[in-house]
Parts: C-alpha cells; sequence; structure tokens
C-alpha cells in the first residue's frame, strides 16, 4: 500500500523527501555516530525533474488538465449521449473523431512542450562535476543497491540517479569501510593545476551530501555547497547569482577561518569536521550552521556568506572546494521553483466564461424545445418534429417523457452554438504564433547567438494583453557598465565631462593626465591604456602638490578608494609588471578602485588580514581589522584598519541619505556644499555615494571588537546582532566628499520605452539612486516627458507614503492629465 502511495506521489508531482523540516549533520573524514547508523536520514538525491510529466505520467495528468476546460467536459458529455439509442442522432463515431482530434492536437502540443523541459533536465543532471577521486569516502552515502530504483520507478523517472542517504557503517570504524564509489561513474581527473590525480569527474546527478567538490571558473555550482577554500590566500570567492535572484553584480563568499589553509586534495581527504546545518529552507539571503572541526574541537559558526547556492556561477576566482550540504529539490533554487505550473492565458480563462453563457443559451433552447414537443405530442399523436426521435403513443409512453427525451436530442442537434472547431484553430494558431517567434530575427541576440524560445506557448497571446511592466534600473534598462565621472572633495568639484561626440577632446585631457602624473611623482601602477581612462581632470595634482587642508583631504579621498572595498586584484604578469586588474563583486567598487588606481592611488593586492597600496609611487601597508560590508538594507561599507603610523582608522563609503546622517556635528558648512554638488551630479543622471572616516581610540575598539566578535559566533539571529554591533561604531565620521558614476542606458531602450508609452502600456521602474537622479533619467530614457505633470512622493514609513499618494490622488482625481510619480524615502 505504502510503495502504490508513493508511484502516485511521483507520477503526479515532483518527488520530495522527508527531511526538509529537518536539521541535519554531515561528517567529514570522521565515523558515524550511533544515532546515525541506527536511523537513517534520507537526503534528496540531486536528480531534479522541472519537466510537468513522466513517462506514466503524462496521459492521466494531461488528460486532467485538458478537461479543466468548460467545453471539453461539453463534448464529452454530448459524446456520451451519442451512445444512448433513445437520443442519438447519428453515428457516435464522428462526434468522437472531433473531441479526440481536438485532445490529440493539444496533447502533442503538450508533449513536444514539456520535450524541451525534459531535454533541458538531462542537461542539468548529466552536467560534469569535478569531486574528490575514488579513494575518498563520502560516509554520508548509502550503498549503491540500497538507493538503486526498483520496478515501476525506474519509469516513472528513470533519468534519475541514485538516491542520497546516510550510510551504515560500524561506530568507530575507519571511514576507508564504508561504501565507495563505484568506477563506472568517473573519470579521473589529470589535467586539472592542484594534484589532478586526485580528483573524479562525475555527473550532477551523482553527487550526495557530503560530497567535497571542486568548482573552477566559469563552472556553476552543482548543489548548495558550503565554502572550504579557494585560490585567493584568504578564502575569498567571487560569484554570479542571475540564475537565483536577477542580480548581475557578482557576490563574495568566503571560507570559515578553520579551513583556509587546505588549498590541496591531500588536506581535504585528512582533515576531519562535522557541519550542523539548518533544515533546507527557501530563504536565499540566510542560512545558519557551524562547522566543528574535530582535531581541535573549535566550532566556527556558518552563515550565507560561506554558502554557494546551486545555480550560481564562480566568477573572477581560480577554484574553489566546498561541501555538499542539500542536493536536488532541498537546494534552495529548487525549493523556490515549486511544482511547474499548468499555465492558461487570459483568452483561455474568458473562453470558458464565453462557454457557460453559450450553455445557458443552449439549455434556454433545449428547454423550449422540449415543452414545445411535449405539447405538440400531447395534441397531435402523429406529430413528429425532425428532431424527435420517432416512437409511438400506443407503446404507452407519455408527453412528458417525450419532452424529456427531446431535451437531449436537441443538446446533441444544436452542440455547435458551442462551436468545437474553435479549440481546434486556436491549438493551430498558438503552435504556429510560438514557431514565428522563434523564427523572427528581429528578436535574434547576435552576441549570444540566441534566438527567442518561447516556453509556454500557451501564453503568448497574454503578450497583447499587458497593461503594467515593472522594471529593475540597473542592469535592465542600463548596460551596468560604471564610469568614474565626477567627485567632490571638501566641496570642490573635480572631473570634467566630455561627451562621446567628443573624442579629440577626451584624448588631449588623458594625455594631459598621463604628463602630469609622471611629472608629479611617476606612479608605477597605471592602466597605461589611456582610452580607457575616465576621470578627467589635472587640476587634482595641483591640489595635491600643495600643502595644505586641501591636498590632505584629497590624500584621504582617494585612500578610502583604494582601500575600503573587497576587490580582489589580478597577478601581473611577467611582462607588463605594473598593469593591475581587478574583480570585484560590484562594477561600482571597480570604478572607485580603478580610478584611485589610475590617479596614483593604486591598490595592489590583499591577504588575509593586511592590503598592500602604492600611493604616488609609495608602498603603504594596512593591516586589516575588520571588514563591515555592503548591503541593500545598510546601504554602505566601512573597513577598520590599522595605518602604518599605529593610528587605528575606520573608512566609510555609502549613500548621502546614510552617511550624512552620521557625520559629526560640527561640519554643517562642508555638509551642505557637499549636498549642493551630488544634487549637481545627480541632476546630471550620475549616481551618488558619499566618502567618510574616523579615528578611533584604543581602547574603544579593543571593546567593539570583542562585542562584534560575540555577534560573529552566534548562532541565533546573528545578522541582527551584528548589524547593532556595526551601527555603533559607524558614528562621528569626517566627511570627506563624494563620487558621481555614470551608468550608460542600453541601446534602443528610450526608443522601446516610447513604443510602449504609445500602446498605452504603464511602465514602473525600480531604483535605489537618489530622487534628482532617477528623475534625470526617466528623462534620458523617455519614461517621462515634458507633458507630464511630475509628482514627488517621499516617505520614510508606509502610512506617510499612503497618505501622500492618497492626498495626490485627489487632487488630480478630476483631471486627465497624465502623472508620474518619483518616489523617495528610508
Amino acid at each position: 500500500m505504502s510503495r502504490a502511495r508513493s508511484l502516485l506521489a511521483r507520477l503526479f508531482s515532483r518527488r520530495r523527501t522527508n527531511t526538509h523540516g529537518h536539521e541535519r549533520s554531515i561528517y567529514v573524514n570522521t565515523p558515524l555516530p550511533a544515532s546515525h547508523t541506527d536511523s537513517l536520514p534520507h537526503y534528496a538525491p540531486n536528480h531534479i525533474r522541472t519537466a510537468k510529466y513522466t513517462v506514466l505520467s503524462f496521459v492521466p495528468k494531461n488528460l486532467l488538465e485538458q478537461f479543466r476546460r468548460a467545453a471539453n467536459i461539453y463534448f464529452l458529455f454530448l459524446l456520451i449521449l451519442q451512445f444512448i439509442p433513445a437520443v442519438t442522432t447519428g453515428l457516435p463515431g464522428l462526434s468522437a473523431l472531433a473531441l479526440f482530434t481536438i485532445i490529440a492536437l493539444t496533447m502533442i502540443k503538450d508533449g513536444y512542450e514539456d520535450s524541451k523541459r525534459s531535454a533541458s533536465d538531462r542537461e542539468a543532471n548529466r552536467a560534469r562535476a569535478v569531486v574528490l577521486g575514488q579513494e575518498w569516502v563520502n560516509v554520508n552515502k548509502a550503498p549503491a543497491h540500497a538507493m538503486r530504483p526498483r520496478g515501476l520507478m525506474r519509469l516513472v523517472g528513470s533519468d534519475s540517479g541514485a538516491g542520497g542517504s546516510v550510510g551504515s557503517a560500524v561506530p568507530g570504524a575507519a571511514p576507508q569501510a564504508v561504501h565507495t564509489r563505484t568506477q563506472p561513474q568517473f573519470d579521473v581527473v589529470r589535467d586539472m593545476d592542484i594534484d589532478g590525480d586526485s580528483w573524479a569527474i562525475t555527473e550532477w546527478r551523482h553527487i550526495h551530501v557530503g560530497d567535497i567538490v571542486l568548482l573552477r571558473e566559469g563552472d556553476s555550482v552543482p548543489a548548495d555547497l558550503v565554502l572550504l577554500g579557494s585560490s585567493d590566500p584568504d578564502g575569498t570567492c567571487f560569484v554570479e547569482t542571475k540564475n537565483l535572484d536577477g542580480e548581475t553584480n557578482l557576490k563574495s563568499k568566503h571560507a570559515p577561518a578553520a579551513t583556509l589553509h587546505m588549498t590541496c586534495p591531500q588536506q581535504l581527504s585528512a582533515f576531519r569536521c562535522i557541519i550542523d546545518a539548518e533544515p533546507p529552507s527557501t530563504l536565499l539571503y540566510s542560512f545558519k550552521g557551524s562547522i566543528q572541526i574535530i582535531d581541535s574541537n573549535d566550532r566556527d559558526p556558518l552563515g550565507v556568506d560561506n554558502l554557494l547556492l546551486r545555480g550560481s556561477v564562480l566568477r573572477n576566482t581560480q577554484w574553489v572546494t566546498g561541501v555538499v550540504v542539500f542536493t536536488g529539490d532541498e537546494t534552495k533554487i529548487m525549493m523556490n521553483a515549486g511544482e511547474t505550473p499548468s499555465k492558461r492565458s487570459r483568452i483561455e480563462r474568458m473562453m470558458n466564461y464565453q462557454v457557460m453563457s453559450q450553455f445557458a443559451l443552449l439549455f434556454a433552447l433545449c428547454l423550449l424545445s422540449a415543452i414545445l414537443g411535449g405539447v405538440y405530442y400531447s395534441r397531435a399523436n402523429s406529430f413528429q418534429a425532425l428532431f424527435i426521435v420517432p416512437f409511438e403513443t400506443s407503446s404507452g409512453k407519455s408527453a412528458p417523457l417525450y419532452g424529456f427525451l427531446t431535451f437531449w436530442t436537441a443538446l446533441i442537434l444544436y452542440q455547435t452554438v458551442v462551436p468545437i472547431s474553435l479549440y481546434v484553430t486556436i491549438e493551430v494558431v498558438k503552435s504556429f504564433q510560438a514557431y514565428f517567434i522563434n523564427q523572427d530575427m528581429d528578436m535574434y541576440y547576435a552576441p549570444a547567438e540566441r534566438r527567442c524560445v518561447p516556453k509556454s506557448w500557451n501564453l503568448s497571446d497574454d503578450l497583447g494583453q499587458v497593461e503594467y511592466i515593472f522594471s529593475d534600473k540597473t542592469g535592465t534598462l542600463t548596460q551596468n557598465v560604471m564610469i568614474f565621472r565626477q567627485c567632490t572633495i571638501r566641496g570642490r568639484v573635480y572631473g570634467e565631462i566630455v561627451g562621446d561626440d567628443e573624442p579629440d577632446r577626451a584624448a588631449e585631457l588623458r594625455r594631459a593626465m598621463d604628463t602630469r602624473i609622471e611629472q608629479t611623482f611617476g606612479a608605477p601602477y597605471l592602466f597605461r591604456q589611456s582610452e580607457t581612462a575616465t576621470f578627467l581632470d589635472t587640476s587634482v595634482y595641483d591640489d595635491l602638490q600643495t600643502d595644505n587642508t586641501q591636498a590632505r583631504a584629497i590624500f584621504e579621498f582617494f585612500t578610502v578608494l583604494a582601500v575600503c572595498h573587497t576587490v580582489i586584484s589580478s597577478v601581473p604578469d611577467s611582462a607588463h609588471p605594473h598593469v593591475l586588474e581587478y574583480k570585484a563583486q560590484s562594477p561600482d567598487e571597480a570604478a572607485l578602485v580603478s580610478t584611485a588606481r589610475d590617479v596614483g592611488f593604486a591598490f595592489l593586492r590583499r591577504d588575509k588580514d593586511r592590503v598592500y597600496c602604492n600611493f604616488r609611487g609609495q608602498d603603504h601597508v594596512f593591516q586589516l581589522l575588520a571588514t563591515l560590508e555592503f548591503t541593500s538594507a545598510r546601504k554602505r561599507m566601512s573597513v577598520i584598519v590599522r595605518c602604518e603610523d599605529g593610528r587605528l582608522m575606520l573608512l566609510s563609503k555609502g549613500a548621502d541619505s546614510v552617511i550624512m546622517d552620521r557625520i559629526r556635528a560640527n561640519q554643517e558648512r562642508l555638509r551642505q556644499a557637499t549636498l549642493g554638488d551630488l544634487e549637481l551630479f545627480a541632476n546630471h543622471g550620475l549616481r551618488t555615494l558619499c566618502l567618510g572616516y574616523r579615528i578611533l581610540d584604543e581602547a574603544e575598539y579593543t571593546t567593539w571588537k570583542r562585542d562584534y566578535d560575540h555577534a560573529m559566533a552566534s548562532l541565533g539571529d546573528r545578522e541582527t546582532e551584528v548589524e547593532a554591533v556595526s551601527d555603533r561604531i559607524e558614528r562621528e565620521l569626517q566627511l570627506i566628499g563624494g563620487t558621481a558614476i555614470e551608468d550608460k542606458l542600453q541601446d534602443g531602450v528610450p526608443a522601446t520605452i516610447a513604443q510602449l508609452a504609445l500602446a498605452g502600456i504603464k511602465l514602473w521602474v525600480l531604483t535605489g539612486d537618489k530622487t534628482e537622479t532617477a528623475i534625470n533619467i526617466g528623462y534620458s530614457c523617455n519614461l517621462l516627458n515634458n507633458d507630464m505633470q511630475l509628482v514627488v512622493v517621499t516617505g520614510g514609513d508606509h502610512e506617510g507614503t499612503r497618505a501622500q499618494l492618497e492626498r495626490v490622488l485627489r487632487e488630480f482625481g478630476d483631471t486627465h492629465a497624465d502623472l508620474s510619480f518619483a518616489g523617495g524615502g528610508g
């Protein structure tokens, strides 16, 4: 009975496991405790299925979906009536042919559409990954015979890999005694830079909880992994998560301090640890766990910064290693995906209502025919209408019975009131429409050599029903290529904006910049490709050569840009030892650090607790004590460093609305001057940031660091505790200035938005920029025009914003003028 229920569950839904609500412990190079060998927690296999159908479920599930249509139920009912001799009007087979044709055509279309999903699933399940090789044993995996599907289960998911579960082992036994990998699943990796003979290649579907995986730059993450180490000495790596959250900015991930030293397979095979992880969760930005190193008995907390999620892609990092904690349907991306829905277009839903109204008309006609047939039959026994099934009164049949039979006969004869050909036509039209969309060269994306691929043929007609479009700005309307244009330092603006139509002027300014750098201090670390320089102003070097407050402010400004970041520098090659390129998790950071380098304040490299720079030809080393990273909630980033002269400094950068609230009270004139410059930048459509710093007292830092370490080690609400401690020290800042960065629009965006507006579609754009910047970008991309009346709504809470919107609607509710809203607030 239980096997039957399991089979039905797998027929009509994606496979689920019973470990969703339970925490898990993953044992690496250490024997399993008795509690695990006695009661085996079954982990999801890393095989996934996003297709709606399987071999066995296709026919019943597709029929169930098709008979959600009211018309199909109606025609099936008529077909059944045709087999009743007393009311039939013709050959039942002809009626059946029409219905079967509709069902068959729809089934073929749905099957072809879903076969594309199945092909995508097979491609993902059979993708290759590199894991620790054959000699290493994963004690968390069950023997192959315990995971092999049997009977009908093979047909239900024929592409599935062996399921994963914790294998049985004798408590205290050596890991070698537990089941090892089966040879046919692997090819030994022999071309790895780091001792390739110890690694093996396997398919994603054969990856299990507890496996140690090696990823190289450009690889997709096959399962949710806890990061162990990377090619970077401080255990940092960068991942692209646009497949998960749509964000194009790279995100930095960090290995726990206890595993940073493991940079070869021999160390990975020898170290022993237990990883405790929270139950599988849909929260992409939350993870709580811990890693206990057996030999030292140390326990370090694990957070979302230590977790690589399935579907993300490794970028700007040569290699990383990690331990699998969640697989298959228990990974965060799959838990957020849910079941593949059966989508119905707006026209199809509307047709159901229209069919119901036709049913009402049809019922009225049949009822009228039945009444009239009964009346005429009772008055003239010999009378028989053309549509009435003949029988003699002598048979004892009454007029009511005659009317009753007439009703059902009329239902068959009047069935064309609901045209069955309409559904055939719609299915054929949708199929051709999907084909033409795929073949439309106006939708061909040449850089990626990709056509437009319609994945839900049922919804193509819904494109004509769109009324609202909600869009992000950065990376969607814009190119997400950041160009440092201007800055304000201690109330003075630097940087000359040169348009794209002035290439000669830009080249002249770049040559002048190079000449002044050589004359001033001959900084060796310059990009030396003058066409890439974007910050153009020689006056910054004039002010640097003076011995006054402005020169010190410029030095402090570019020091913050060169030190306060999470950028990783590439290793210069021997042919170009002074050429530096940067790998950053956001293009903003890359633009800021690159500009500091081009001005002569070069960030060279970093290790676990030091930042190496070259300022105006002189090398400097900063001891990195703490990094308070940027988040969308914090809107700022800070680092605490110890300078070469022993001073403790907090360096901060962030949104002006955040930094301005944290500066010292005696800077009102500088504050107003800086805000004025930032507003000028914003009016030109530039993105702005503010910079500040603070000299810390040794005793204050010691107390704060103790509280910060305690918050970082918390296994409870760690994010809230860390933010509270960080907020405490990011106060009383000395304001230095602000930056202005340009993010150009994508090609064709203004014309596209103008066409959407002509079509009557309302467009909403979300951005984190200042209100002035948002308004300027709105005009430049045709989201706003001079015929609109602009209304600015600013509010720091829900009720205040709602009140403003209601007031605006009352004021303009009786007019027909176009309204555009620009909002801002905390």
